[in-house]
């Protein structure tokens, strides 16, 4: 599984397509998901059928997360580099979060980012020590995947 480090800029080409950089490549699908932020997530498939996996049997008596699946189950977009490394983006998702040619590509370890350049704004540093404290918190709960779980399916 790669592991997602770096920004890049890059310009879609005329079927939509963008370049993924070599060590970001894999031959497993990847899901397109919105998310928060005027932004785009690309998953590894098995990394999001792992997280599911582990709550699916919650879902069925619990009508929010539910609502959770199927919000996201309509949403996603299956993704796959062709042999080149191009991988087609959905054209209906990249107008919503305000693409036009240009796309940022921001490694996010288990994931990328996808946003237009012009709304990616580097965090702070306080904003870093935020999101450490909030990982650390997932880290010490007793079951991380509940409390990440439990704070997705309020919203």
């Amino acid at each position: 599984m790669p592991i997602y480090y770096s920004e890049y800029d890059h310009a879609l080409d005329p079927q939509c397509r963008i370049t993924l950089p070599s060590s970001w490549r894999s031959d497993s699908a990847m899901v397109l998901l919105p998310t928060v932020g005027k932004a785009l997530i690309l998953f590894p498939e098995d990394v999001l059928m792992e997280v599911f996996n582990k709550v699916k049997q919650l879902s069925i008596a619990n009508p929010k997360l539910q609502k959770v699946f199927a919000a996201l189950g309509s949403q996603a977009r299956p993704c796959k580099c062709d042999k080149q490394g191009r991988m087609a983006l959905d054209r209906n998702k990249l107008d919503q979060i305000g693409v036009k040619n240009q796309v940022k590509l921001i490694g996010a370890l288990t994931h990328i980012r996808i946003v237009a350049p012009e709304t990616w704004q580097e965090p702070s540093p306080d904003e870093l020590l935020d999101c450490l404290s909030e990982i650390n918190g997932l880290i010490e709960s007793e079951n991380p995947l509940a409390t990440l779980l439990g704070a997705i399916a309020e919203k």
